[in-house]
């Protein structure tokens, strides 16, 4: 996808998010994002990998002509060279310790395996002058395994098992949550699963190396960003899935496949949670490898086909190049991949001017798209496409833009859509002040794959999906929203951001699932700033979310608040929304109940939960659409409110401010005097979250 390899926007290297930087202005964005990543030309299909680094000065090596000597100079910073020769780990592995050095382990599969543990900059490289070979015999092992390592390089080495093809369980080269891994001029082959297999590792990159005859596939990617395979050559591979990739990015950049074989070259969602984005530049692709991409890219937004691939069988979409909105608007249809130009795009302006030339007929003529006119401007409507791709043709959201001018718009809507991929691009609100618009909205959509993205205010939310499937977010920033970095409601799948930077936003977001559709939402590798730290952490503490290698503010830190003069058979205590689920309501169930009193109010920027005193505040709802929230004040606040969704309704108070909400109902325990059977309502206003029951 878009950028892969490259920092994420709003950070200083991959995986490593930066805090404390300043946002750049929504009309002029600097903040980093994924760079233009370069093309190369396609390799001629060698088993000769070239090195790509250059050797380190003499004096940093420390020269190894045995696997033992090569398995115990293993450590944090240094630098390995191994003499021309064969290293057969497994016949040093029989009579090693089990614990080789505080950095070298042996573990058994049907024989032993190495597993490197705990390393930070290690380089291991052939020497030159000739072949260096690393073999493992048993076919259940990886023939090397690296766990929670970082500053990763191997260079200029063959790696295998023993040639005695058959059925194995072993990669040739395993990474288990590491990141800044490079691999550079390495032959990988098998009878190994896959030459490399990576699970929650960042940073990862092959340059010039060839995967030839594993047994499985090429690659076996879980829960990894930020990964690159330049100049590859990727050959005879055979058996399952060839390149595997889930909940993952990867780019292939100038890389020959040729000669594979297996079940599927590039699946897409073959199991729950497996959404994933894949971009190709410059590669050559046989006559399988396009037979396959060319039912595989069939409904499927999340992989992109860049200029100059070469195929046997052209692949199963469209692929169109657009320099303005019109364009863009023109070309959206299922199965079709548009390339955005760089540049800076103001789409109300375009939407302004279709309606001035087509009026009504604009939407009676598109079957895809639509012009909804909200409070302040136009907005566009995406609905019913299966399998489009919007990406920057450039590879990078610096030099490519989508803004729209009215507040109340978001500026991307999709209803209904099914395998949508966005990549590489900026999108945003001209404006800051009130608004009502998200920057992307997703609402009854599935298997939607975000990459590369930086996503900026006013939006209400950087992403809102309403009752949507499988979503991931990949190497993206969120900033300066109003009300939140995302609002994920009625969610009918897992959500997962991955590498992800939200930060300057008025806090976390809104997160809700019922408990019937199996919702779930996932972070990893994700960087929050003070403010999404104060939401987000609650949640997280709260089970509401799960989150994982995450980086918070330090006012993450919540604690429960108690209200000592409150008068009652109980203290109050913070509500326990771990005992809530989401419910659906109507305007029937809001007009049911004569009002609805306020519990506590938890304030999204610093996490403090306050308990309602002597004056207490309540909402009322009329059958007409018409309300009060009744306070101190006689005339209370007036608003009408208007059903999003069956799980969400919004409000609009006279006084201009905007609110939304949700019920829950209590499971139990969720307040001291909660039994089940309560209901409660969330309300989101002025940057807090007041629950009422």
């Amino acid at each position: 996808l878009a950028g892969c390899g490259a920092a994420s926007p709003g950070q200083d290297s991959p995986g490593a998010p930066s805090e404390g930087s300043s946002s750049p202005a929504p009309d002029a964005p600097d903040t980093p994002s994924p760079s233009e990543t370069p093309v190369s030309e396609t390799p001629a299909a060698s088993e000769a990998p070239v090195p790509s680094e250059p050797p380190a000065a003499d004096d940093e090596a420390i020269r190894v002509s045995t696997a033992e000597e090569f398995l115990n100079a293993v450590a944090p910073g240094a630098v390995i060279e191994l003499a021309p020769g064969t290293y057969n780990l497994t016949e040093y592995l029989r009579e090693a310790p089990d614990s080789i050095s505080d950095y070298v382990v042996r573990l058994f599969a049907d024989g032993w395996q190495a597993e490197i543990r705990g390393v930070d900059g290690l380089t291991i490289r052939g020497a030159e002058g000739g072949k260096v070979e690393i073999l493992a015999e048993p076919r259940y092992a990886d023939v090397l395994s690296f766990t929670d390592c970082s500053d990763i390089e191997i260079g200029n080495v063959t790696f295998g098992h023993t040639p005695e093809p058959g059925h194995c369980e072993g990669a040739v080269l395993q990474f288990d949550h590491c990141g800044g891994v490079g691999l550079s001029g390495l032959d990988l082959y098998g009878c190994g699963t896959y030459g490399v297999t990576a699970d929650h590792t960042f940073g990862l990159t092959l340059k010039d190396c060839v995967i030839r005859d594993c047994t499985y596939g090429i690659i076996d990617l879980s829960f990894c960003s930020d990964a690159v395979l330049e100049g590859c050559t990727l050959k005879d591979n055979s058996g399952f899935d060839m390149l595997s990739v889930n909940g993952s990015c990867v780019l292939f950049d100038g890389c020959s496949f040729t000669g594979n074989t297996g079940d599927s070259f590039l699946p897409s969602y073959y199991y729950r949670g497996s959404e994933s984005g894949v971009r190709f530049e410059s590669c050559s692709f046989d006559r399988w490898e396009s037979q396959c991409l060319n039912e595989e890219l069939k409904g499927c937004g999340n992989y992109v086909i860049g200029n100059d691939c070469a195929f046997k069988v052209e692949p199963g979409r469209r692929i169109v190049h657009a320099s303005s909105m019109e364009q863009l608007i023109e070309n959206i249809a299922p199965d079709t991949q548009i390339m955005l130009a760089p540049g800076k795009y103001n789409l109300s302006d375009t939407l302004s001017e279709l309606l001035a030339r087509e009026g009504e007929d604009f939407n009676d003529s598109r079957k895809f798209v639509r012009i909804e006119e909200v409070y302040d401007g136009p907005e566009l409507v995406v609905t019913g496409v299966s399998g489009l791709t919007i990406a920057s043709e450039s590879g990078s959201a610096a030099d490519t833009e989508i803004v729209t001018d009215p507040r109340y718009a978001d500026v991307l809507c999709f209803e209904n859509c099914s395998g949508t991929g966005i990549t590489g691009l900026t999108l945003g609100h001209t404006e800051t002040g009130d608004c009502s618009g998200s920057v992307l909205c997703f609402v009854g959509c599935g298997d939607t794959v975000l990459h590369g993205l930086d996503l900026y205010g006013c939006g209400v939310y950087g992403i809102t999906a309403n009752e949507c499937g499988l979503l991931s977010c990949f190497d993206s920033t969120v900033r300066d929203c109003e009300y939140g970095a995302l609002e994920f409601y009625g969610a009918r799948g897992r959500h997962m951001l991955l590498n992800c930077v939200m930060t300057g936003s008025g806090g976390g977001g809104s997160y809700y699932a019922d408990d019937e559709s199996g919702g779930e939402f996932y972070f990893c590798r994700c960087t929050f700033g003070d403010r999404e730290s104060s939401g987000l952490f609650y949640l997280a503490s709260g089970g509401v979310i799960a989150a994982e290698d995450c980086s918070w503010s330090d006012a993450a830190d919540y604690t429960e608040y108690y209200y000592e003069d409150y008068e009652s058979d109980y203290e109050p205590t913070a509500l326990d929304t771990s005992c809530l689920r989401v419910v659906s309501f109507d305007e029937q169930v809001l007009t049911s109940d004569e009002y609805y009193i306020c519990y506590e109010t938890v304030d999204n920027l610093s996490g403090d939960v306050s308990f309602e005193s002597d004056d207490v505040r309540f909402l009322t709802f009329e059958e007409d659409g018409s309300g009060c929230f009744w306070t101190d004040d006689e005339k209370g606040r007036p608003f009408k409110y208007a059903m999003d969704s069956a799980y969400s309704c919004s409000l609009s108070f006279d006084d201009g401010a905007n609110a939304s909400f949700g019920l829950y109902a209590d499971k139990g325990g969720a307040a001291p005097f909660g039994e089940e059977g309560d209901v409660w309502l969330a309300l989101y206003l002025d940057g807090e979250t007041l629950w009422f029951y």
